[in-house]
């Protein structure tokens, strides 16, 4: 215990800088591990979890551990949850050893475990919401609320391409099956995260997107080569790595290919690859010397059976530390006093393989020293000191779950939901007087329904006269859902087909009664739309529906904040964003696909085909007034206005013959590119008013060379921009070079605008007014800027 103690204390000098040179340049977790023994060293390998209602402060204070994992059980209440955190560092601390890192499964969406927190719209959600900035918010908000209980560490985000639509464990927690939007996003993720303060994780490596095993219950296999790898799977990870990832956790997968030791399995006594988890040539070759991660590298939950059905957990730990592996999570079952008592022994077994050169000691030091110096990084060395808790309480309870977050969450919510289908313009159910019916799949998706209908009440935006019913039919056969929806003029029902096994109907499965109850609407001259809740293929399933809608997201609500306030517990706000939508007036689905769905064969599985490609998404006509249904920009139109590229001079009012001035013209070209955030707002134009709604898109086009101004100081903002201008702009916003001859006649061959104008053309961008006429100098119209946009990016 003394050593401990010592060791620490040496540290806080160091960093004090109150010894001599000489012995300050010495590496202070280099001095701890000195000081450590080597069940010391074993112990802050492991990361346990303990269940409630078990006293581990003797434990803890025995054993200095890398950390514990938190799950829902023990995070369900948000003051609850800082006491125990603040009683296991507390208990850690008065053993002498550096403090825990605290590590939960906050993902977002399908996987979280604040039971009063905000729980997030969930990756895939913001992948169809397509925008980093999206992605970032929702991470700050996870971080923050997590450093307010007092969790360092997050096991998130995860990187898996979800490349395969029968994969049973990942689905709506990926982000895309595309690596390159998953990197993009896991990169947004990962860094928001760090900059509250907490360890991002990256999980599981090298990809557990292309399995149809879940590891929890068996031991997947991805049969893949290291070069097909980087061409998918590793991207995510490469690009994390490359941004400062801290974390990293290991996939209990196998890859015959690329690992090809054996193991005789415990279970069979056949002979079966190393898992991910257990290979060096996955961790130690891949992982740290291909692509350069030199963080911590922990394992998934060494209880899940992929690991545990097979392996003996003495080799189970062997294999993993000799392949590099720094933490072993949840390596003994510690939900009884017996299982504490066999963690202990678990302990003393290994420091003995180490000892004997069983385990390499070089391995443990290496492992121990990258765990101390994340410690490091983080304050974590220091003693810990917990301070006034009850004021870290109160302001727990108050930031966690807040209506601020919450807030945020629902303007995510509905900026995920994706329309991949609307028959006859079904959507919105916005006709005055009509009968709705809701049907969700469960019985707690009723009030989220509810929710949705009672937020369109008080805002004043429910048809008049239209009656909106809410019911589950969850166990309900076919004929007890007719009296539901016989008086109806539309039904809105939500879909959560989890698996492709799901698809085929019957005569008493889900999809079968709902087939049924398209069949009567259809006869009896009424609509359906299908809200697709869990994950999205069952897209594919519906395609008798009117309208199809997407919300990545079945979970419910059990309390209602409209009543209850603030806090409450977690609640999915995806599906009642999806019904306010589809409700909605004023307001309309703006997301695209980030998944390819896949077209159904006769037998109901998946096909090569796909049916709605990534990328694909529909949203509402143009709101306003003036402009014309059938006329050739009111899609233009409609898109801009879905894309927020414009919102029109006021809610009813666009103006489509108005010539557009430069600024809005900018300004239109910048909503299109995402609204990007630019290094500083300040244009070099002195006539841009500081302040003005265009200032910053101004200075993004500056930036990006879309305008240089007439000169150096000048950018007439309100002059008006003739065709020419525009398509120019339009060819320096889309960096594309084309050198073909021109086709209007009326463009001098030497013109500045010459090669915009034919790559506009070229490109479909514009016609003109026919074959041989552009018209460069005239003005250029909002409906001819939009529409010239449209072409430019619209699918």
């Amino acid at each position: 215990m003394k050593k401990r103690w010592i060791a620490l204390l040496l540290t806080l000098v160091l960093s004090l800088g109150l010894l001599p040179l000489s012995a300050a340049a010495q590496d202070p977790c280099e001095t701890v591990l000195a000081g450590m023994t080597t069940e010391d060293k074993i112990s802050q390998m492991l990361m346990p979890d303990f269940q409630t209602g078990i006293d581990v402060s003797n434990l803890l204070q025995r054993r200095g551990f890398a950390g514990v994992v938190f799950f829902g059980a023990n995070a369900s209440e948000t003051d609850k949850a800082v006491r125990l955190v603040d009683a296991m560092q507390s208990a850690t601390a008065a053993g002498g050893h550096p403090q825990l890192l605290t590590a939960i499964d906050q993902e977002g969406g399908t996987v979280t475990r604040l039971g009063q927190g905000t729980r997030m719209v969930g990756n895939m959600a913001l992948g169809a919401i397509g925008d980093t900035s999206a992605t970032r918010d929702a991470a700050t908000i996870i971080g923050r609320e997590l450093n307010a209980v007092g969790f360092n560490m997050d096991f998130a985000p995860v990187m898996d391409v979800n490349n395969n639509p029968n994969n049973p464990v990942i689905g709506l927690r990926s982000f895309s099956d595309d690596p390159q939007t998953v990197a993009a996003q896991g990169v947004a993720f990962m860094t928001a995260l760090r900059e509250t303060g907490t360890v991002a994780t990256l999980k599981h490596f090298p990809g557990h997107g292309d399995t149809g095993t879940d590891s929890h219950t068996g031991l997947p296999s991805i049969d893949k080569s290291y070069e097909q790898l980087k061409q998918c799977e590793l991207v995510p990870f490469q690009a994390c790595i490359d941004a400062g990832v801290e974390a990293v956790m290991t996939a209990h997968i196998q890859f015959p290919q690329i690992e090809t030791a054996t193991y005789i399995s415990k279970k069979d006594s056949e002979e079966i690859t190393l898992p991910a988890t257990l290979s060096k040539t996955i961790i130690t070759d891949i992982l740290r010397g291909e692509l350069g991660f030199d963080g911590v590298v922990f394992t998934d939950a060494l209880n899940m059976q992929a690991i545990a059905s097979h392996f003996d957990p003495m080799d189970t730990a062997r294999l993993a530390i000799e392949a590099g592996v720094d933490v072993l999570l949840m390596p003994v079952n510690t939900t009884t006093q017996t299982g504490i008592d066999a963690l202990d022994q678990y302990i003393v077994d290994l420091a003995k393989l180490a000892d004997e050169g069983t385990i390499s000691m070089d391995k443990v030091n290496a492992a121990v020293l990258r765990i101390l110096r994340l410690k490091e990084s983080k304050g974590l060395l220091a003693p810990y000191e917990s301070g006034d808790l009850e004021t870290r309480v109160s302001e727990a309870v108050a930031l966690v779950g807040s209506k601020e977050n919450h807030d945020k969450e629902w303007e995510l919510a509905k900026r995920a939901v994706t329309l991949v289908k609307n028959d006859n313009n079904v959507l919105p159910l916005t006709k005055a007087g009509q009968k709705i019916a809701v049907l969700t799949a469960y019985n707690n998706e009723v009030l989220s329904m509810n929710h949705a209908v009672g937020l369109l009440t008080d805002e004043g935006k429910l048809p008049q006269g239209t009656t909106v019913t809410v019911t589950s039919i969850y166990k309900k056969d076919y004929d007890a859902v007719l009296p539901l929806i016989e008086d109806a003029d539309h039904v809105f029902l939500v879909s959560e087909l989890s698996g492709a096994a799901a698809l085929k109907p019957t005569d008493s499965n889900y999809s079968g009664k709902v087939d049924k109850i398209i069949d009567y609407l259809h006869q009896n001259g009424k609509t359906i739309t299908i809200l697709s809740a869990e994950l999205p293929y069952d897209a594919a399933r519906y395609q008798a529906a009117d309208a199809l809608l997407i919300a990545w997201s079945s979970k419910g609500m059990d309390q209602d904040p409209r009543v209850n306030g603030y806090p409450v517990k977690q609640y999915g706000a995806n599906m009642p964003a999806a019904l306010y939508l589809a409700l909605s007036p004023d307001e309309s689905p703006t997301a695209t696909l980030p998944v390819n769905i896949p077209a159904l064969d006769d037998a109901y599985q998946y096909s090569d085909a796909v049916l709605y490609p990534r990328g694909f998404g529909l949203s509402y006509r143009s709101r306003f007034v003036d402009v014309p249904a059938g006329e050739w920009f009111t899609d233009a139109v409609a898109w801009a206005v879905a894309r927020g590229v414009t919102n029109g001079t006021d809610e009813s009012h666009f103006s489509p013959d108005d010539p557009c001035t430069r600024a809005q013209t900018v300004t239109f070209l910048w909503r299109a590119a995402g609204s990007p955030e630019i290094a500083g707002t300040a244009s070099r134009f002195e006539d841009v008013e500081v302040g003005g709604y265009y200032e910053k898109a101004v200075a993004w086009a500056v930036e990006n060379g879309v305008t240089t101004g007439v000169d150096a100081t000048h950018f007439s903002p309100d002059a008006t921009v003739t065709r020419a201008e525009n398509v120019v702009f339009l060819h320096r916003f889309a960096k594309a070079r084309a050198a073909s001859a021109k086709v209007f006649d009326d463009v001098a061959p030497d013109a500045w605008y010459a090669e915009a104008v034919a790559w506009a053309a070229e490109n479909g961008v514009t016609t003109g007014v026919d074959a041989t006429h552009f018209a460069p100098d005239n003005n250029c119209a909002r409906a001819q800027i939009v529409t010239f946009l449209y072409r430019l990016l619209a699918d």
